[in-house]
């Protein structure tokens, strides 16, 4: 590892190992509370897709368990194979293209985060229903931004490091 990359690599590692423990509080504890007609729910992010299933929007139930709990968790897997695979020849041009597809998805993972902000700010019906932020919601958020931030790290440029190295 050369000197310049170092800093680099030691803060995707550092972004890296905090969004895999906060994936775990972010998806056990409950992410909204909402309380319709009296009722009171407090819900995960698999509650809330276990939620939309029974109520018949299986979709939608769908859509939510593939933005909220599989593309955090294959961004973290992933950014841990760019981590481990550092400084290896094999396998650079896919790891390119890997880096740039966690790139283009990044952009698009806070959008959980935004619809639950509206959800809580628009929920808010009286005593007829209402949508409260729980503690799981900052954890989600935190993972979504450490890897945000890790994959911003990891510039392409680091996979091709090493190649003339390789060669000889």
């Amino acid at each position: 590892m050369r000197n310049a990359e170092a800093p680099h690599l030691q803060q995707m590692a550092a972004l890296l190992i905090a969004g895999v423990i906060l994936y775990v509080p972010a998806n056990v504890l409950p992410v909204i509370t909402m309380t319709i007609a009296g009722d009171v729910q407090p819900l995960t992010v698999m509650g809330g897709v276990q939620e939309l299933y029974d109520s018949g929007l299986a979709p939608l139930a769908a859509i939510v368990f593939v933005a909220s709990i599989l593309v955090p968790f294959f961004k973290l897997a992933c950014l841990s194979w760019l981590l481990l695979m550092h400084g290896s020849p094999t396998w650079r041009r896919e790891r390119s293209v890997m880096r740039r597809i966690l790139h283009k998805i990044g952009s698009w993972s806070m959008i959980d985060v935004f619809l639950g902000s509206i959800l809580v700010a628009v929920g808010q019906l009286g005593i007829l229903a209402g949508v409260q932020a729980e503690p799981g919601a900052f954890f989600f958020a935190a993972v979504l931004v450490c890897s945000l931030f890790a994959t911003d790290i990891y510039k392409t440029r680091l996979i091709w490091v090493g190649k003339e190295e390789a060669r000889g």
